[in-house]
């Protein structure tokens, strides 16, 4: 990295507002809570006045109130006009692309120092709304709608996947769940005993979390059983194995030049280096995929960050992996090299189902946490991934205190474009005919635990792929439930006038 351009953090902060921890409920605003925690960033940059001077401000779109512009919202509250601004696309990605964004302009000299921020407030919005508090005094809303989750993005499923009920993260990503525990070979007992002792690792972690929303330590058994307080959501997923949105949390970064930090007299034991980042895509809905056990876009963007920064995964000491559900770790874990029995931590927060899932920040969180454990000792490396709608969006940044390393570090921050062949899934058959097997599915359920619907990924015996619902009876869910169904044979029809189309096993 040129001399004098190297992006260096300086500054973190992280709020969280949870009344039952810290204090009475007050329903705050987001982007209230990212102001708040970037004059906490500058107090931990050494300049309470920083806001006024940074020459960039970036802001993560939050989906509990829709702002036209978060950045510039936030810049009338902190009282600045930062010359450039940035709002990325929303997912769990962007913070990630965020501060990569951020430390290219500092690399390239366009900016010295740089604000980043965000927060979610789902829960205040929630908790108000059912207790009819008025959020009169939130910013006045657009008069043109906004759509919070995609803004201007396509639509995260297709038309025949949303005909199936696959419209939300926590229908979808137990489908690759189902199809790594088939690929392992592991009985579904055996694989929920390994995701139980994974999720137990996270909440170790977000125990000694000052900031999680759970801060509390469990076992296990206490993921993988079923009961009325852990009720089946998608199986294979229990609620405590689910991001958790409803959270009020907040985070904010500052980044410097290393030059900008010598000016400033900031001593070397608080700054931590940006090395690299990089970020890729896979195919966008989940149909279009070529298989479910695997990304190649998490793959790509790993091991270009990991090769920017001159480093290899063995070199990293910290990761947090983005975990809104235990596929999206296990996906991580496969495209960075990483074995289950790994030592290293796999979060640094107590990742989102148990430190908290704020939206589109979550990643915000991360960084900070890895700043603050980078901090502790010198000459470590920090890895911290991130992954946006149906596990399609992918980013990768890794971070460092080791002065080596920073010099060897190229500071680049790609964007890695897969192969041609990555995007050749199956054809597509919206209303087919005829026998196939299950590739993989899941079952949804009721808040009484009784299951619902069987919503399954079918390739038919003519290579093509389609979805279907299976049997609403107790011996087809039994089939799917306690026995592998990947892999199960059947006859598919199609459904009439947009109904979903019907998967009967043999």
């Amino acid at each position: 990295m040129q001399a004098g351009r190297v992006p260096v953090i300086v500054g973190v902060a992280q709020l969280r507002r949870r009344p039952e921890l810290d204090g009475p409920f007050h329903p705050i605003e987001p982007v209230q809570l990212m102001a708040d925690a970037v004059r906490r960033a500058a107090r931990d940059a050494g300049d309470p006045g920083l806001c006024e001077k940074a020459d960039y401000l970036g802001a993560i779109p939050p989906l509990a109130w829709p702002y036209e512009d978060t950045p510039g919202r936030l810049a009338e509250l902190l009282g600045t006009s930062p010359p450039l601004r940035h709002e990325p696309k929303p997912g769990g990605n962007s913070p990630v692309e965020l501060v990569s964004h951020a430390a290219s302009a500092i690399g390239r000299g366009e900016a010295r120092v740089a604000i980043l921020a965000g927060a979610e407030a789902i829960h205040a919005r929630q908790r108000a709304e059912r207790e009819g508090i008025s959020l009169d005094h939130w910013s006045p809303q657009p008069d043109t709608p906004i759509d919070v989750v995609l803004r201007g993005q396509p639509p995260m499923t297709s038309p025949l996947e949303l005909r199936h009920g696959f419209a939300r993260p926590i229908d979808i990503f137990p489908l690759f769940e189902n199809a790594i525990r088939a690929h392992a070979g592991r009985s579904i007992k055996e694989h929920q005993a390994v995701l139980g002792r994974m999720m137990a690792r996270l909440s170790a972690v977000a125990a000694k979390n000052p900031h999680a929303w759970f801060p509390v330590e469990r076992r296990p058994e206490e993921f993988t059983t079923v009961s009325p307080s852990n009720r089946w959501i998608c199986f294979p997923y229990p609620k405590l194995m689910n991001a958790i949105i409803a959270v009020d949390m907040g985070a904010a970064l500052v980044l410097m030049s290393d030059a900008e930090c010598e000016r400033r007299g900031i001593p070397p034991a608080r700054r931590v280096a940006f090395l690299a980042g990089a970020s890729s895509l896979d195919p966008w809905t989940l149909t279009e995929r070529r298989q479910f056990s695997r990304s190649a876009g998490c793959a790509a963007a790993g091991r270009a960050a990991l090769d920017h920064a001159g480093i290899d995964v063995a070199d990293v000491d910290l990761f947090d992996i983005y975990s809104c559900f235990p596929s999206a770790v296990e996906l991580a874990m496969d495209a960075l090299g990483l074995e289950s029995d790994d030592p290293r931590p796999l979060t640094v927060t107590g990742g989102l189902p148990c430190a908290g899932g704020p939206g589109n920040s979550y990643c915000m969180h991360s960084i900070a946490t890895m700043v603050e454990r980078l901090r502790e000792g010198a000459g470590r490396v920090g890895c911290v991934s991130g992954l946006g709608m149906s596990a399609a969006k992918h980013a990768v940044s890794v971070f460092s205190t080791d002065p080596a390393r920073i010099a060897a570090a190229d500071g680049e921050t790609p964007r890695i474009q897969l192969p041609a062949e990555e995007f050749s899934g199956p054809e597509l058959a919206d209303a087919p005919e005829g026998p196939g097997r299950i590739e993989t599915y899941t079952v949804t359920f009721d808040r009484e635990n009784r299951p619902q619907t069987g919503r399954l990924i079918v390739r038919l015996d003519d290579g093509r792929r389609t979805v279907a619902h299976g049997e609403q009876t107790r011996a087809a869910f039994a089939r799917l439930i306690e026995s592998e169904g990947v892999g199960l044979r059947g006859l598919v029809t199609p459904g009439q006038d947009g109904e979903p189309n019907r998967f009967q096993l043999e």
